[in-house]
């Protein structure tokens, strides 16, 4: 049982990185809720963190097509559950934030996981990527309320930087004061029975309520679904495709942070990220929200079609090679 509770800690730790990033870095409405919504988030985001860590334990995700495929599975997971954003203007708001930024937020979530459980330095290319991911993030910030017809909270920069600089602090704390989890084989990633029954149960309670109250459309649920069942299959169809192994097993067994590490990172991403939002800019729209909001759309038109053709092609390549 101890086993199993640190386990559920270091799930803790990628839940909190899962809320920042999908609430306060793809900037939603955080400026709106109150205490009990968000210790609602919460509860929301560590059932979503046990289970996508689960799959991706549980289907070897390792190299890029398959991380993307679950960073897909999150963000359609999280725009029904919690943003809403597909009940709206179908299908285009199945677009920018559901299958553009919000997979690009479970990835970046999942990164930093990454560097906190491995108790590693970080290096130049992080510290560029963090510089990069500041600009992108100040532009969005701006211009992203302003460009969407959703709800989507406008804001100065300053209380953005202090909420955002707390949350991320408050998950480096969060990973180095919680007890070290007993996970030592790339197995114990992977959710008991119960277990996938409390975190699903915890979705499906947050689906009802949202349906009931008129959130979340039938429509909207069953687009979703098909797309989540299609990505469900290819990842259960390729799955001789790939190792033994999957991204996780890179922080097994999970060490202590390396504080300096995480802090280092902060500097230029909250420096850049102030920069990007006083870029100049007037009215409805500037050059960099048009290149931005561009650019996910594109990627999130492209990625899923894309990875679905080269698996075919790999696939068809593999049983080539069986037949010879």
């Amino acid at each position: 049982m101890r086993e199993r509770l640190t386990g559920w800690g270091a799930r803790l730790s990628f839940g909190a990185l899962l809320l920042v990033f999908s609430e306060w870095i793809v900037w939603q409405t955080p400026t709106s809720y109150q205490v009990l919504d968000w210790a609602a988030l919460a509860v929301i985001y560590l059932a979503l963190a046990a289970v996508m860590l689960d799959l991706v334990a549980r289907f070897h995700v390792y190299e890029v097509f398959s991380l993307l495929l679950v960073a897909g599975l999150y963000g359609l997971v999280n725009a029904t559950l919690i943003s809403h954003v597909t009940t709206r203007d179908l299908p285009l708001s199945l677009l920018v934030r559901p299958l553009g930024a919000q997979p690009l937020a479970f990835i970046g979530a999942l990164a930093c996981f990454q560097l906190l459980t491995s108790g590693r330095a970080s290096g130049p290319i992080e510290f560029l990527f963090a510089a990069a991911a500041g600009l992108v993030w100040g532009i969005w910030v701006r211009w992203f309320p302003v460009v969407t017809s959703g709800p989507v909270d406008e804001t100065d920069i300053i209380p953005a930087l202090l909420m955002l600089g707390i949350g991320l602090i408050v998950c480096l704390a969060l990973r180095y004061v919680l007890p070290r989890a007993d996970i030592h084989r790339h197995d114990d990633w992977l959710l008991y029975p119960m277990e996938w029954a409390a975190a699903g149960g915890v979705l499906f309670v947050t689906l009802v309520v949202g349906m009931s109250q008129g959130y979340i459309s039938g429509i909207g649920v069953g687009i979703v679904g098909t797309i989540v069942m299609f990505i469900l299959g290819i990842l259960y169809m390729t799955l001789s495709l790939r190792r033994k192994k999957s991204y996780l097993s890179t922080i097994t067994p999970i060490r202590k942070p390396n504080p300096a590490a995480w802090i280092i990172l902060l500097v230029p991403f909250l420096l850049v990220g102030w920069v990007g939002y006083e870029l100049p800019g007037s009215g409805d729209s500037s050059a960099q929200s048009d290149i931005l909001i561009g650019a996910l759309t594109g990627f999130a038109l492209i990625w899923l079609p894309a990875i679905s053709v080269v698996i075919g092609v790999r696939t068809f390549i593999q049983l080539a090679r069986e037949e010879t």
